[in-house]
């Protein structure tokens, strides 16, 4: 897949912020979630995936909060006013005058702070896996105990945090995810974070929202409860909520396919209930992609997978990335389950 060129900004505190954008149409401007990295992100292929349907109708930019990725790691505050001048001098920097911004996880504050102060920037907003108040997600003495295991092996506690943001991945993908959390920031910062998440607040702000806004949340979602979502919907006038079936808190890594397809149908101002004119699931797999599917669902690693068809594991992780973008899908079990829909492998007994 294509790579944009890594752009470097100064934000708050004179702070170096990396940036990228990649697609055409709109602007579209991601606000970074819990942890981030400019590329190791899209490395996934069911990220991947969810990159090219935004990408395909939309100029996308996203970047790497500080403390994070590519951006510099320290000299800077970590305060919620920082993070609103972090998204202000991306948007500068890309010459982004107005723009629909995803809110995600973390990033649901300071993408409603910015949009409350500066509403002529923001054609829409969706918040994503949000919250409105830190102290709505957990208690204090969870948070202390999470840090805890961060700051004495950050090896477990990134895997710890990958068992709570994408449960329903198997070994490959917990080891994907728990090294990503380890390139993308210390322990030292990940302990920071969880600290400035206590502190964020912003429901004095959400009633100001005047621009449409979308609020979406997998019911089942670990690390940021589905009341989290209500409460950002109950604050914010005339918002419109979608609770979708899933207990995964990151909607890119585990990309459903229909949360994408959603946020789509929204930023291009459909109305609710609208039909997205979606393919019928599985008939635009080719045949190929049908043999990998079948191997999937049969509990096949990519490597058994590249081994059986003879061909690179490369080519396996491919045709993973492209069966992603074509059928909705939670992650390896639920594609198990879309193969036993199109007759691919029989249920189990």
């Amino acid at each position: 897949m294509h790579e944009p060129s890594v752009r470097l900004c100064e934000g708050p505190e004179g702070a170096r912020i990396a940036f990228a954008s990649l697609g055409r149409g709109p602007p579209l401007v991601l606000v970074p979630g819990w942890l981030c990295h400019l590329h190791e992100l899209w490395t996934h292929p069911a990220a991947a995936s969810a990159r090219r349907k935004l990408t395909a109708v939309h100029q996308l930019t996203w970047y790497d909060r500080l403390g994070c990725g590519l951006s510099d790691r320290q000299g800077f505050a970590l305060t919620l006013e920082n993070d609103v001048q972090q998204l202000t001098a991306v948007m500068d920097a890309a010459g982004i005058e107005r723009a629909s911004l995803i809110g995600y996880s973390f990033g649901g504050p300071p993408a409603a702070v910015f949009a409350a102060r500066h509403p002529e920037r923001v054609q829409r907003l969706v918040f994503c896996s949000a919250f409105a108040r830190g102290s709505a997600i957990t208690t204090r003495e969870r948070l202390e105990a999470l840090k805890q295991v961060v700051h004495m092996n950050w090896n477990v506690g990134s895997r710890t945090l990958a068992a709570m943001l994408v449960p329903n991945g198997g070994a490959r993908e917990m080891q994907w995810y728990g090294r990503f959390q380890r390139m993308a920031a210390s322990s030292g910062m990940a302990a920071q974070l969880l600290d400035h998440l206590w502190t964020m607040d912003v429901r004095d702000v959400l009633p100001a929202l005047t621009m449409p806004v979308l609020v979406v949340h997998n019911r089942g979602d670990r690390a940021v409860p589905l009341s989290a979502g209500h409460e950002i919907a109950a604050l914010v006038p005339g918002a419109q909520f979608e609770a979708l079936d899933g207990n995964e808190h990151d909607p890119f890594i585990r990309d459903s396919g229909s949360l994408v397809d959603l946020i789509l149908h929204f930023l291009a101002g459909r109305p609710p209930g609208a039909e997205h004119h979606a393919p019928t699931p599985g008939g635009e797999l080719s045949s190929r992609e049908r043999e990998v599917l079948q191997h999937i669902a049969e509990g096949a690693s990519n490597k058994a997978i590249a081994t059986a068809l003879g061909i690179s594991v490369g080519t396996v992780e491919r045709h993973v990335s492209h069966i992603y973008s074509k059928l909705p899908a939670h992650g390896r079990a639920d594609l198990a389950l879309r193969a036993v829909k199109l007759g691919l492998v029989s249920p189990a007994p």
